[in-house]
């Protein structure tokens, strides 16, 4: 499975070599509300049947009083399931968080998905071992 996934990164999304971690390392990391994380852990990529949080999806998650605002990505440009994921993750924090006034989930593009940002139980679930056995 996960060598299906970085075939079809590097094919869609070229510019950048799949596996690259350097240059997703280079770029400041963005803000991860743990919150907002727990509540998209149950939003599952429907194609790849993994959290989209395992499979390090979830780019930015930002939670103040009154607003949540969250940037995803997706395994591919090409990906039809874009609209799907963004909408699941709007349901999902409107039912954790439904005081919020406002929710804004974005679909982004950088820096480019690579496989290397799939958790350790995201390799786990898709039958590989983790990167780093302690």
């Amino acid at each position: 499975m996960l060598s299906w996934l970085r075939d079809r990164a590097a094919r869609h999304l070229p510019g950048q070599a799949a596996g690259n971690a350097d240059a997703a390392a280079s770029e400041d990391p963005a803000p991860l509300d743990p919150e907002v994380l727990d509540c998209l852990m149950d939003l599952v990529d429907p194609e790849v049947g993994v959290s989209v949080v395992h499979l390090g999806l979830v780019y930015r998650a930002v939670r103040t009083p009154g607003r949540i605002e969250v940037d995803l990505t997706l395994t591919t440009r090409t990906c039809p399931l874009g609209a799907v994921l963004v909408e699941g993750a709007r349901e999902h924090l409107r039912h954790r968080f439904n005081d919020c006034l406002t929710l804004a989930v974005r679909l982004v593009w950088s820096p480019t998905w690579t496989p290397d940002r799939i958790t350790d139980q995201g390799l786990a679930l898709l039958g590989h071992p983790p990167r780093h056995l302690s």
